[in-house]
């Protein structure tokens, strides 16, 4: 029987812990991979980071880590102009020999208590709908269902897609049509569209616009409930201190007489399924913001989303991005029209979960769709 020890995160622990989020995610077929430098930018180098975020499970035996639970970062949350402190809880992981053993069911326990230490309102994570963890060790802590996010794709660069997947060739008539039809047909109407004529796009790729991230706090707050707005501290950790080219953000932003009035931000990220020789190149949209009070009405609105859209593509195809994905929530239905008429394809994806700690959940009014930051659902800022 091993003999297992549970600890708190030690300066030289990255690498075994890239190690072993490598494997838990394979085990599923496919994942994204890190490397230690990645994992170190991901959570030691986020903002006020302490070593009690990150719990390990470690075999003394073996003299290896075989676990992990990560509070990835502790932060106010925005509902309904009210504020309350969340613990989000990101990549809890087991080494593939050491599953069944209650190892993350302990870890999970030790993070919630570090939140509660920290005097969190709530704690908030993302889960497979259909996964184990979600019905045997979510569920089981206090986690409830929120919301149901919505994964929506596209194929902006279908020559990269067919490098990645020589294969799908014979598919590449179809993907011309998802990726290049109806941007075609929406540029023909957003010319002869007077109401978006005063329009001005700007796609910049890895600079420092904190114009945007000011244009994004206050649009984003205005249009989503639980946004967490950026500060410089925060910005710099996610958008600009990227370990490797491939996090490198391309900013969009539409403007209106010099007003900025939507935007987004985009990188890469690579799957691969060692399992099948696989690898992809994968656009990852973070956010994508509109100031619906900008627009007279629906119609209007959602020719503004396609605008913005059009360029997001764009600037997707200029990163050979075979694959371009995106997670709203399920009641987010504005933008998710808007995609799905730009050709991008609906499948439902995770469950969002939020467990409260002494407080009634109607505490948290959502008028608004939920905001989840790429840093929750994905891991990555």
């Amino acid at each position: 029987m091993a003999k297992l020890i549970y600890r708190c995160y030690q300066e030289g622990d990255d690498e075994q812990l890239a190690h072993v989020y490598n494997l838990a995610f394979q085990m599923n077929g496919a994942g994204f991979v890190r490397t230690p430098k990645e994992w170190n930018w991901r959570y030691v180098q986020s903002p006020n980071f302490e070593s009690e975020m990150v719990q390990i499970a470690e075999d003394k035996d073996q003299n290896r880590i075989v676990g992990a639970v990560h509070v990835n970062l502790i932060e106010e949350f925005i509902f309904d102009n009210k504020r309350y402190l969340f613990g989000q809880v990101n990549d809890v992981i087991c080494h593939p020999y050491y599953t069944k053993r209650g190892v993350a069911t302990e870890l999970l326990k030790r993070a919630i208590h570090f939140m509660e230490k920290k005097k969190c309102d709530f704690s908030i994570l993302t889960a497979d709908y259909n996964g184990f963890p979600r019905k045997k060790l979510y569920f089981n802590t206090g986690y409830k269902d929120i919301e149901r996010e919505m994964i929506l794709f596209n194929f902006p660069n279908p020559y990269q897609l067919i490098k990645d997947f020589p294969g799908f060739s014979f598919l590449l008539p179809a993907i011309f049509m998802f990726s290049f039809v109806p941007r075609f047909i929406n540029r023909i109407l957003h010319r002869f569209n007077h109401k978006l004529r005063h329009f001005k796009y700007e796609i910049a790729h890895n600079e420092k616009p904190y114009g945007y991230m000011e244009a994004m706090n206050k649009i984003m707050a205005k249009s989503y409930s639980g946004f967490a707005p950026y500060n410089k501290l925060k910005f710099n950790w996610a958008r600009i201190n990227n370990p490797t080219k491939r996090h490198y953000p391309t900013y969009v932003v539409i403007r209106e007489d010099n007003e900025v009035i939507g935007g987004a931000v985009i990188s890469n990220k690579n799957i691969y399924s060692f399992k099948h020789g696989i690898k992809m190149r994968m656009g990852l949209i973070h956010e994508i913001f509109i100031d619906k009070q900008k627009f007279t009405d629906k119609r209007h609105l959602y020719h503004g989303y396609r605008f913005l859209i059009d360029k997001v593509l764009k600037a997707a195809t200029k990163r050979y991005c075979g694959f371009l994905l995106f997670q709203p929530s399920e009641r987010d239905q504005d933008t998710i029209k808007s995609f799905k008429s730009m050709g991008f394809l609906k499948f439902a994806s995770s469950m969002v979960m939020i467990k409260s700690f002494n407080h009634p959940f109607n505490l948290i009014k959502r008028i608004k769709p939920l905001f989840v930051p790429t840093y929750i659902s994905l891991g990555f800022p």
